[in-house]
């Protein structure tokens, strides 16, 4: 009471000391320095008021719904006694810290209780914060007050699926589950190292359609399939049922007993279809512990923008050499060669490998390299294909990965097309060092007919006139 007292009197004095000089603005200095004018004239009266507590309006996260690609959140606001408006805005957490101008931007509101808000687009399993900011009866601001949540996954609003489970992986190691355009799982026939062999496993797919890997089921024996990304590695728990005609995608999960009712999804070969310009190419796609493989090598002749590689004959190497924009090769100037061994592209492709790779996929690096020998075991007959005249005659491989290597050979000014039913050849976009030379080069692959490994050149490369394969990885 003696403070008020005292302000009502200072403030008395100042107007007291104001009209000695026959003022006409009454000035009023907050402590920031911030200083706001008022005409003398246009002041009615001046008093003084107390807004007693916190100035909050607190929200309470109840739960999030999927409408489609936007989002539901379902909250409770409550605001304190000194509150007589709000606004409140949701953002991404990374956004958060710089609320101010998203709060100026909604309307103030005095709804308590359970609110709905729709946001558009979020992303799964992303970290989003409810902001809000309450004023007093007076329009100031109290307290920024902030709710965290985490968007779940995205599941689809479907019935359960009964999946057929393919008898031949001849066109695909890879078959994916449709629900609509939808692709909702995975059947994968796949290597696993535990047993030097191939098992059928089943996948539940996320939103984006990418295979769940901790939530494989076998279907040889049921039991259940757990990839570790990090480490490319696998606990395989072995089950007790014979091998599965059918499983079902219920709630997201793969199960191995048949719900009460399910309909019908389709499977069918999940193929990689490269479109560059009015050229369209098909590959097919094997899975290699966490890895995603196109499982032939990579034949396109137009960059991924639609533009023609330069192509050079056998008797062009002058040009061959020349060339410092890209350019491929077709073994022994024979395009029924092409659709088994794909073409062989300089060193110049490899440095622009971003144009050379089909969307969402790259030129593997020969870290990618070494994740799939170190999966897939270093014998090099758990890549080579186990196709008749593949290599030369009784040196094919057992292809168990299905990576199906053949052997494409190689071409360079100095040699020409060399090694074919011999060697295979394999860039890999990790540039050689060579303190001693001028030119650059790439560490490279290689699978030999008398090789018992995949042998890496981590030591040594090859200059970018040599005319290798190229294989590709799927991105994520």
């Amino acid at each position: 009471m003696k403070r008020l007292f005292f302000l009502i009197a200072m403030v008395a004095l100042s107007l007291s000391s104001f009209a000695q000089s026959a003022p006409n603005r009454l000035i009023v200095t907050m402590k920031n320095g911030d200083v706001t004018v008022y005409k003398i004239a246009d002041v009615d009266s001046l008093s003084f008021d107390l807004v007693d507590g916190d100035i909050t309006a607190t929200a309470t996260f109840n739960g999030f719904e999927w409408d489609g690609d936007n989002g539901n959140v379902n909250m409770n606001i409550a605001m304190s006694d000194a509150a007589a408006s709000y606004r409140m805005v949701i953002l991404p957490a990374d956004q958060a810290a710089d609320a101010e101008a998203a709060l100026a931007a909604q309307p103030t509101s005095t709804a308590q209780g359970e609110i709905n808000m729709t946001i558009d687009a979020p992303v799964a399993g992303a970290e989003y914060v409810i902001v809000t900011v309450a004023y007093d009866k007076y329009g100031i601001a109290g307290d920024v007050m902030t709710t965290t949540f985490v968007v779940p996954e995205h599941s689809l609003d479907m019935p359960a699926l009964a999946i057929a489970i393919p008898t031949s992986f001849n066109d695909c190691w890879v078959q994916r589950v449709m629900y609509g355009d939808i692709k909702v799982a995975e059947v994968c026939k796949e290597y696993i190292k535990e047993f030097d062999d191939t098992r059928i496993v089943v996948y539940p797919c996320d939103e984006e359609g990418y295979a769940i890997l901790t939530k494989g089921v076998s279907a040889t024996d049921g039991g259940t399939v757990v990839w570790d990304e990090a480490s490319n590695t696998v606990a395989y728990t072995a089950g007790n049922s014979t091998p599965l005609t059918m499983v079902y995608l219920v709630n997201g999960e793969i199960v191995i007993s048949a719900p009460e009712a399910a309909e019908d999804a389709l499977v069918e070969a999940d193929l990689l279809y490269d479109r560059r310009g009015n050229d369209a190419t098909t590959y097919q796609i094997v899975k290699i512990g966490t890895q995603y493989w196109l499982a032939e090598n990579l034949r396109a002749t137009k960059w991924i923008d639609g533009t023609p590689i330069p192509m050079f004959k056998s008797t062009q190497a002058d040009e061959w050499n020349a060339n410092t924009t890209g350019a491929y090769h077709v073994y022994a100037d024979d395009n029924e060669y092409i659709d088994i061994y794909g073409v062989l592209y300089n060193g110049y492709c490899i440095a622009n490998a971003e144009m050379l790779a089909p969307e969402g996929w790259e030129v593997a690096s020969m870290e990618q390299w070494t994740a799939l020998r170190s999966y897939g075991g270093p014998v090099a007959n758990n890549f080579k294909s186990d196709t008749d005249y593949s290599w030369n005659l009784g040196k094919e491989g057992n292809n168990v990965t299905g990576f199906n290597v053949w052997a494409a050979g190689l071409y360079s000014s100095a040699t020409g097309d060399v090694d074919d039913g011999a060697d295979a050849w394999y860039w890999t976009t990790t540039p050689f060092e060579d303190p001693l030379s001028s030119s650059p080069a790439f560490q490279m692959i290689r699978f030999n007919q008398t090789s018992k490994n995949m042998v890496r050149y981590t030591t040594s490369g090859h200059a970018y006139t040599f005319g290798h394969s190229v294989r590709c990885i799927r991105k994520k």
